[in-house]
């Protein structure tokens, strides 16, 4: 998967439990952090990404908001 169409459908999903610049802050340093030059990612970078994603909703929003992210951006991400 091209790595702009990941932090696309990432963000889109964390605009559904964050304000605009919590997500963006988000995907922001994920992308820095986690993801860096590299232009297409695979399966195991994205179960990875969104792991950390998970946790990030989970810490901040509950559990139960963040099994609902974490639901919807792997429907997203296929």
């Amino acid at each position: 998967m091209e790595k702009e169409k990941y932090l696309k459908f990432a963000l889109e999903n964390l605009l559904k439990v964050f304000s605009e610049g919590g997500a963006k802050a988000t995907i922001d340093v994920m992308e820095k952090s986690k993801i860096g030059a590299i232009t297409d990612i695979n399966p195991n970078v994205i179960n990875e990404c969104n792991s950390v994603l998970f946790e990030r909703v989970r810490m901040l929003k509950g559990d139960a908001i963040a099994a609902q992210f974490l639901t919807s951006i792997k429907t997203a991400c296929g």
